[in-house]
């Protein structure tokens, strides 16, 4: 009997090249980048960022060495220790900037050499992040090519070399530093325009921060510190934060500030600070935001005046926290809109009440019908923190039926006032409804479209 034949695997078939589309080949196009000289090569190289030109050193062997011969590096991180030198004497070439961010416990000596070797090519910026407060090197504050420096989680030598001249921005979270330093830095810093200055500690009683030049300043105390004083004519943009145990803030007046952002927290004691000097002086606001506890104290030394001896005109953002219960922050809030012919965007945030079934009173109605802003330039309002209460639902009611040019109203509430926020929102519907969740709160938004 013939044998049945056995069962073979088919066999694998070989796939054709294609041939590159085209006239010619690729293999047979010239090369012009690789053939072009060192000094040329470095010239265009040089333009680019430095991640993506030292990316070409892995392309062939003639790129090998193309990082070592870059006339300038971007930025270089150093994150675990020893720390090298970051650049040879030879050739000069120039670092941009330095991140030391290392991912353990480090002496000052790890990271002494290479700031000092970064010091010698013209760093411009140089961030140092620790894990635990290790005393910087001493030359840090004496590199006079610095214009950026950022310390995080450090601390500052008290018998410190200052002479950064060229300082334009200093960022300070977390640091050790007493205020003698502080006032050697800023009197020998010229050009500094930007301070941030977040939980620092040594500070012993208080702060003191003064300087003509400075433009931004972003200000969060320790919780030993109780006073923050504070003298910059040129400020452009402030935002100062309180604790409970903070005594006395001291702001000069500042008439080319636009933007303000002003948290007072719960005191303890009675606090001595006076917004109004600085809030009168500041014809040029743009943008105002006063949360925690400053309408309160606002409330009581504009008590006395029917209206506030300023006019916002370049206003356009207004942003309040503020007891609804309480009569003099209500009326604040009023005085404020009169005082804003041009705003925009109102947000109110409602902080918790005192006090219960308030309602609004025929005469704030009567000034809030008066108000320019609400019959003119008002187009958003956000209401935070809506709770079914008659202050609130009469302000809303309001704003929805007197606001002349609304585009757009947003309210941030519990789901147990859900009934309330849609049954003033029937009063006025509009055709496009958004609706969110956040943290367990509801956002309904309504937008009007012209």
């Amino acid at each position: 009997m013939p044998r049945a034949p056995k069962d073979r695997a088919p066999a694998k078939r070989k796939r054709r090249r294609r041939r590159p589309r085209g006239n010619c080949a690729a293999s047979d196009s010239p090369d012009c980048f690789s053939s072009l000289p060192d000094d040329v090569l470095i010239a265009i190289t040089s333009r680019l960022p430095t991640r993506l030109a030292v990316s070409l050193s892995v392309l062939s062997r003639r790129y090998r060495n193309l990082p070592a011969m870059l006339p300038r590096l971007d930025s270089l991180l150093l994150s675990a220790p020893p720390f090298p030198i970051p650049l040879p004497a030879t050739p000069p070439r120039i670092l941009r900037r330095l991140d030391i961010a290392p991912t353990k416990r480090v002496k000052p000596s790890d990271f002494r050499r290479a700031i000092e070797s970064a010091a010698d090519h013209g760093v411009s910026e140089l961030a140092v992040r620790l894990r635990r407060r290790v005393c910087l090197p001493k030359r840090v504050f004496a590199i006079r090519s610095l214009t950026v420096l950022s310390l995080n989680t450090c601390a500052v030598p008290r018998l410190t070399a200052v002479a950064c001249a060229g300082l334009r921005t200093l960022k300070l979270h977390r640091v050790f530093v007493n205020q003698d330093i502080v006032t050697a830095i800023l009197s020998a810093a010229t050009r500094l325009e930007t301070l941030e200055m977040v939980f620092c500690t040594g500070l012993i009683g208080g702060c003191t921060v003064e300087s003509s030049t400075l433009r931004t300043f972003l200000f969060k105390p320790a919780l030993e510190q109780n006073a923050i004083t504070l003298s910059a004519t040129g400020l452009r943009t402030i935002t100062v934060y309180t604790r409970p145990k903070t005594q006395k803030v001291q702001l000069a007046p500042s008439p080319d500030v636009r933007k303000a952002y002003l948290h007072i927290a719960k005191f303890r004691e009675k606090l001595s600070f006076r917004m109004r000097p600085f809030l009168d002086a500041a014809v040029r606001l743009a943008c105002l935001t006063l949360r925690g506890f400053s309408m309160l104290m606002l409330a009581g030394e504009y008590e006395d005046t029917a209206k506030l001896p300023i006019t916002f005109q370049d206003l356009r953002t207004l942003s309040v926290s503020l007891d609804f219960s309480s009569e003099s922050e209500v009326v604040l809030l009023v005085k404020l809109l009169e005082s804003c012919p041009n705003l925009r965007q109102l947000t109110v945030s409602a902080a918790e009440n005192k006090k219960k079934d308030a309602c609004l009173e025929a005469n704030l109605k009567g000034m809030l019908a008066n108000v320019s802003c609400i019959n003119g330039s008002l187009t958003q309002v956000t209401f935070l923190g809506f709770k079914s209460e008659q202050y609130q639902k009469d302000l809303l009611i309001f704003l929805l039926n007197r606001t002349t040019n609304l585009k757009k109203i947003g309210v941030q509430f519990p789901e147990s006032e859900k009934a309330v926020v849609k049954w003033a929102f029937d009063r006025r519907k509009a055709p496009i409804e958004r609706k969110s969740t956040l943290y367990n709160l509801r956002y309904l938004e309504l937008e009007y479209t012209r």
